[in-house]
């Protein structure tokens, strides 16, 4: 049946045979896997995308690392565990002496506190800065400080060039001052203590997470001063030149750093710490990465080389893992998935995998501005964006359109993942509640809505259900939506920037808690695409944040999503993820989890 499927398409199968035919030949990595959409960055502090995420688990590692089975924080770097104080507010880790870069050097304390800086400072930091200035102390004032600075019309390019240069000197005079009163300290080349505001159940998943894990000393030889040259390392030694930021005060640094080859102004080539190192990189293709022969476990580790493969079109990867040119396949989105999956639930084919997946599948509403695109908004009323969630039947969407056995979810918290968690009640398809809710918002039967404009990132599945969320806001509603579709990148940046009215989004837990799926609502949380803003359940995240018991901790956490699904509706939620895989029957240690986070140093090969 799924060779058939497969043969119908014959114009495929012609062109991935071409592909196969003309791809100039490489040696054949022990281990290979493909990510449709390839790699996007490998810096940890930018990181986002599960594929991204992925990668760098392998070629960096945190005080602390995943189990291989059951995601729980494991030894890394630090010996385990670290020692916790009683007031769970301290935390000191052991750092191993014989943990090593790739290229020989010790992994030291100051090591971490490079990378975790980096993930506040304006110009590295990104969506995931909220993991450090959520949690510990004085994080969020010296955030708030360096961004202060960076917005100030004293600091913008536009003032008179000295001027500037010398604001900047002055800044720059405070940053490690300031700097010191955050709780990240190196007290000695092999013990950091970590200071947090208060107690944090789940930060020792934290530190096993991509973004926080540390940076090599070699980064700075990238790093850009006031006037476009690499910094000098040693600022404010005398006769040293430069500033160790831009004209605007950001912490830049060359982007191709994370490139196994770049040689600019000495560097070295990236150098990591994980089990691996990365050996080629080309965008859109391949990355190859090796085994680091300085890890220090690394007799541990199990295939001494994995290539990741980006193939642009998902057919053509399940061609080649069935000719036996992959042995894993991470995404088996096709438009005969579904095909597939029953398949799989047969027991026809052992070698696929759905296990169930921390992650909702949703849609977002932009709930900041009052035009966009040139188009008014009327998504800044809860009434309406109520109304066009209670419109559509999420029932006939996993049935009749994914068909991959996607739980339908009302919820942003996938119900029943998290131990101890009650989700809170959802509301589900109500067309005539949701057609009373437009009609008192203004908007009786669609009239005077204006054509509405729907953001997704190609793909068969979200154009798909793109289409059929139109075709019932249209029939429930009577309102127009035209359908926009965009590559992964430029579909990010509209997202990030607030250019869309609705939009196609998705959420993958980085930790089992519920946090993790309600951080990304807060005022001001670098993953808050939809510009979401309510006093009211800011001060119930903050209330959870120092809030030590657990049963009402998780209390405070479902009023907090109740808002959300029962109120506000600043998203519409789907379903919840399932993933369809495919790992070769003589590939072992790679087990399916729900986080999609896979390290390979456990993996075996025996073809």
């Amino acid at each position: 049946m799924f060779r058939a499927v497969i043969m119908s398409c014959l114009g495929l199968l012609i062109a991935t045979l071409a592909w196969f035919g003309f791809a100039a030949p490489r040696p054949r990595a022990e281990f290979v896997y493909v990510d449709t959409s390839g790699i996007n960055t490998l810096d940890p502090a930018q990181l986002s995308w599960v594929p991204d995420i992925r990668a760098a688990l392998n070629l960096w590692e945190g005080l602390t690392t995943y189990n291989p089975q059951t995601l729980e924080p494991m030894e890394g770097v630090a010996y385990f565990p670290p020692e916790i104080s009683a007031d769970g507010l301290t935390y000191t880790f052991r750092l191993r002496p014989d943990a090593r870069w790739s290229n020989g050097d010790a992994v030291t304390a100051a090591d971490f506190v490079r990378g975790w800086r980096r993930c506040l400072e304006p110009g590295t930091a990104a969506d995931y800065a909220a993991l450090l200035y959520d949690h510990v102390v004085g994080a969020r004032e010296y955030y708030d400080w360096r961004n202060g600075f960076i917005q100030s019309p004293s600091a913008a390019p536009e003032s008179e060039i000295g001027n500037r240069k010398s604001q900047i000197q002055r800044h720059a005079g405070e940053m490690d001052e300031r700097w010191s009163s955050v709780g990240i300290e190196a007290l000695d080349p092999h013990t950091l203590r970590v200071r947090l505001k208060h107690p944090c159940p789940y930060f020792l998943s934290l530190t096993a997470f991509a973004t926080l894990v540390p940076i090599h000393e070699s980064i700075e030889l990238l790093r850009e001063r006031c006037d476009g040259l690499p910094w000098t390392p040693g600022f404010g030694a005398p006769g040293v030149q430069g500033l160790p930021l831009t004209a605007e005060g950001l912490v830049v640094y060359d982007p191709q750093w994370t490139k196994p080859d770049y040689r600019a102004h000495g560097y070295p080539g990236l150098i990591t710490n994980g089990p691996y190192m990365s050996k080629e990189w080309t965008f859109k293709d391949h990355m190859l990465i090796v085994a680091n022969p300085h890890y220090w476990n690394r007799a541990g580790v199990g295939v001494k080389s994995v290539d990741m493969l980006a193939y642009g079109d998902v057919n053509a990867s399940i061609m080649a893992y069935e000719q036996g040119e992959v042995d894993c396949l991470f995404d088996m989105t096709t438009s005969y998935e579904h095909e597939l999956v029953r398949l799989a639930e047969t027991g026809q084919r052992s070698d696929f995998y759905t296990p169930p997946v921390l992650g909702t599948y949703y849609y977002i509403f932009n709930c900041q501005d009052t035009e966009v695109l040139g188009r008014r908004n009327p998504f800044i009323d809860a009434r309406v964006r109520k109304a066009f969630s209670l419109a559509v039947d999420r029932n006939a969407i996993v049935e009749h359109v994914t068909r991959t056995g996607n739980p339908p979810s009302n919820h942003l918290i996938p119900p029943g993942m998290i131990p101890g968690y009650v989700s809170p009640a959802g509301l589900d398809f109500n067309p005539e509640e949701a057609r009373r809710l437009l009609a008192e918002a203004g908007y009786p039967a669609g009239e005077g809505l204006p054509p509405l404009d729907l953001l997704y990132n190609t793909g068969f599945l979200h154009e798909r259900i793109c289409q059929v969320l139109a075709k019932m806001w249209e029939r429930e509603l009577g309102a127009h939506v035209d359908l926009t579709g965009k590559e992964a990148r430029t579909f990010a940046d509209d997202k990030a920037n607030h250019n869309f009215l609705i939009a196609r989004a998705g959420w993958y837990g980085d930790y089992l808690d519920p946090t993790t799926f309600l951080d990304i609502c807060i005022t001001g949380n670098g993953n808050n695409d939809c510009g979401y803003s309510n006093p009211a359940f800011d001060d119930l995240m903050r209330q959870a944040g120092s809030e030590s018991d657990p049963q009402r901790r998780f209390g405070l956490l479902a009023e907090a999503e109740r808002i959300l699904i029962q109120d506000d509706f600043p998203i519409l939620p789907l379903y919840t993820y399932t993933k369809l895989m495919a790992i070769k029957p003589y590939v072992t240690g790679l087990y399916p989890n729900p986080r999609l986070f896979f390290p390979f140093k456990y993996v075996h090969v025996a073809r």
